[in-house]
């Protein structure tokens, strides 16, 4: 690898940061770099528009090149391709079958799985759809819907034929205010007996979510520390896709 690049593609990405205008010192000491290579580095980048200078304040920030490179990114980029190489990986780390999970109307379609190495499974069939407010990974495209959405979905909230999730609006609306809190939702035998559903949000480069994702686990195998694990693994992938979307972490 290019260490001169990388140092560069590492700049870029300190400059993502909230703050938004940096000076070389707090640059300096981000990266452990020498104030001079952040400042030769700088130049280069300042020279094809990648990044500005404020001649005032003597600070830094995003160029206006990088618009263009960021939208021709997103017009090519696919949530369903983005996805695989994320649930493949959360597959791999949990055993459990992955799923990503987007809302269409009131309810929650399975878009993409990957295929865990356990024999005994919680079956969720591809493309099929239930109601947002039925297992966890669903209930997350829920919790982050605008107030006014949430007011049309409690007056039309359907029932589930399983009658496993029975909620009333109450329950509903401090479940999901719970999931909001924490960035994580969990769900235990709610649509399918002694079945463990773990899901968390994805956002996009507009800081909108854009889907969920998550695991479904017989109960069995989810106990003590291995739970623990799980709910890190499903919110560490949750942030590595949400990372390929072009999403900041805050």
């Amino acid at each position: 690898m290019i260490q001169s690049l990388l140092r560069a593609l590492d700049l870029l990405e300190a400059l993502k940061g909230p703050q938004k205008a940096f000076s070389v010192a707090e640059l300096s000491e981000s990266l452990d770099l020498p104030p001079s290579s952040i400042h030769r580095i700088l130049q280069t980048l300042c020279a094809k528009d990648f990044v500005v200078k404020n001649n005032q304040t003597h600070l830094y920030q995003l160029g206006p090149a990088l618009i263009s490179l960021g939208t021709a990114a997103t017009n090519q980029t696919k949530l369903q391709t983005v996805c695989q190489p994320v649930l493949a990986y959360l597959s791999e780390c949990t055993g459990e079958d992955a799923f990503l999970m987007i809302r269409i109307g009131l309810r929650g379609l399975i878009l993409a799985k990957a295929e865990g190495p356990n024999n005994l499974k919680v079956v969720d069939h591809f493309g099929y759809e239930q109601p947002l407010h039925v297992g966890a990974i669903r209930k997350v495209l829920l919790a982050y819907q605008s107030p006014e959405f949430l007011k049309h979905y409690l007056l039309n909230m359907e029932e589930h034929p399983s009658k496993l999730s029975i909620q009333t609006p109450e329950m509903l609306l401090k479940d999901l205010a719970t999931i909001r809190k924490e960035g994580i939702s969990i769900s235990r035998s709610e649509y399918i007996q002694d079945a463990i559903g773990i899901g968390a949000p994805v956002f996009g480069s507009d800081g909108q979510m854009k889907a969920s994702i998550g695991i479904i686990a017989p109960a069995s195998r989810t106990i003590g520390k291995h739970f623990t694990d799980l709910k890190h693994d499903v919110m560490d992938s949750a942030e590595k896709l949400s990372y390929r979307l072009g999403y900041s972490l805050p």
